[in-house]
């Protein structure tokens, strides 16, 4: 399998930025985004951690947005776009700022403790999160996804009183020292940066994809095999030491439900089997396979879920961590404080719970609730509408565009063979990355933002007429590249 390594990504990237209808579109986004430009200019000498300086992920030419609403967003110099980004999905269950969700939090702003204090609006929320989530016997709050799937791993060896952690490489749990080896690709540096060799039994060494972050001790984590069987026995080997396996039902590393679904059941029916307890990080699929998720869609049994992205309201930071209560009550007081050192956890912070951040989650969850089914049938029938219409220009004009994704809906959009990947390293060295930067911009040239790659995510934002624009404009920046001679698939996967 060809892959591509910095070498020739350099040449290819040289010899495409010397071309005319390049520099037309950096010079035409250039001028149309100066503001835009001053002021993350400005932003740099001060801020490191702004969404536009992310390390692997920043956009390219990145705007300054300065309102947002349904679907639509517009940038400091006044320029309208489509928003296929959401918040990294977190708006997409109704857009932005949907009208119940900003009345709900607005009459409750100048009166609320704001954090430090229990409100019973996180009664509320939690218990409408036990209906949605019946396999949820209890539940704890927090401020991201990365927070979530860490406090999952302390409780899992808190509960057991063992150490190794297993994970699936090219899962995505966040940022934290666990989560950030074997992480999806685009953190891991593929194709400039190899995939590590896999051993004789099948696992992967861990490798960090951050800087400052300690190669993980092998007593502490193992790296299963993608889509490979032999994950299912080096479980089965390693039961006695295992405090946890943790697991997406469908990760973007590798966004093929028909593949990843069974592949992720069978390491949580594997866990169960073994008493092994089982972490399912629905961060991203959470509420997006219907109310109760991939777990209940997808009859995934585990011990402890965790959840993010569109369980907010408002892009107010929330995530949660629910399951089993006896290994959540490895955090809950015992009720006098002297009885607790040395056999409780803790998970706490100084904003969990955020009083805001629970009324937004709470308002914009019963609104999804009230809309029930129709939702995810309207969902459903605008994806097949884009992906019908990239299928049928693929196979009017032989270039490779394709949609891929999972659940209601994460998507992907690039250029891509059309067959069948088998695991998330053959998908990984079958994408072309120039393909998704230039894709990136001609779309911003044309009024659609998807932040710093082509993805899409969508829900209740988007309606019929955004989808056909967006149509539309995917198959005009496809021609314009085809016009200009881009190579769109890597040398193997070219037919």
């Amino acid at each position: 399998m060809n892959v591509l390594d910095r070498e020739s990504i350099e040449d290819l990237v040289g010899g495409l930025l010397g071309q005319p209808w390049i520099i037309d579109l950096f010079t035409e986004l250039g001028q149309r985004q100066a503001a835009s430009t001053a002021l993350i200019e400005s932003l740099r000498r001060v801020d490191v951690t702004s969404p536009v300086f992310w390390p692997f992920h920043a956009p390219q030419q990145p705007l300054a947005v300065t309102k947002a609403h349904g679907s639509r967003i517009e940038d400091a110099d006044g320029n309208s776009y489509l928003d296929l980004h959401l918040g990294w999905g977190a708006q997409a269950l109704h857009g932005h700022s949907p009208e119940p969700v900003v009345s709900y939090v607005a009459e409750r702003l100048a009166a609320g403790p704001g954090n430090g204090y229990f409100h019973p609006v996180e009664l509320e929320l939690a218990t409408l999160l036990a209906g949605m989530l019946p396999h949820c016997e209890k539940f704890a709050f927090f401020n991201s996804g990365t927070d979530a799937t860490s406090a999952a791993i302390r409780l899992a060896r808190a509960h057991t009183g063992k150490r190794m952690v297993a994970r699936v490489e090219g899962s995505l749990h966040g940022v934290h020292d666990i989560a950030a080896h074997n992480t999806a690709f685009w953190y891991h540096g593929n194709p400039i940066v190899p995939f590590p060799e896999p051993r004789a039994d099948g696992s992967i060494p861990a490798v960090p994809a951050l800087a400052g972050v300690h190669p993980a001790d092998p007593a502490d984590l193992l790296v299963l095999p993608h889509n490979d069987e032999r994950a299912f026995e080096l479980i089965k080997r390693h039961r006695g030491q295992l405090a946890c396996v943790i697991a997406e039902p469908v990760g973007s590393g590798f966004p093929f439900e028909d593949q990843a679904l069974p592949f992720t059941r069978g390491l949580a029916r594997t866990c169960r089997d073994l008493r092994v307890p089982f972490v399912l990080d629905e961060v991203l699929t959470g509420f997006r396979c219907g109310l109760g998720g991939a777990a209940a869609a997808h009859d995934i049994p585990a011990d402890l879920f965790t959840y993010g992205k569109v369980l907010t309201g408002l892009g107010l930071p929330l995530s949660a961590l629910g399951g089993r209560a006896d290994m959540l009550d490895v955090a809950q007081t015992s009720g006098l404080a002297l009885t607790d050192f040395g056999a409780k956890s803790c998970l706490n912070t100084t904003h969990m719970g955020n009083y805001l951040s629970l009324c937004a989650s709470l308002a914009s969850l019963t609104l999804l609730k009230d809309k029930g089914a129709a939702y995810y049938t309207a969902t459903r029938a605008k994806v097949t509408r884009l992906r019908d219409g990239i299928a049928a220009f693929r196979a009017a004009t032989g270039i490779p565009l394709r949609l891929v994704g999972f659940g209601d809906f994460i998507g992907a959009i690039g250029f891509l063979p059309d067959r069948e990947f088998r695991d998330y390293r053959d998908f990984a060295r079958s994408i072309n990355p120039i393909g998704l930067f230039l894709l990136t911009l001609l779309l911003r040239r044309r009024g659609v933002y998807t932040f710093s790659m082509p993805m899409i995510f969508t829900g209740g934002a988007h309606d019929d007429a955004d989808i056909d624009q967006l149509l539309a404009t995917l198959t005009e920046c496809s021609l314009e590249m085809h016009r200009n001679g881009f190579p769109f698939l890597l040398a193997d996967d070219q037919r």
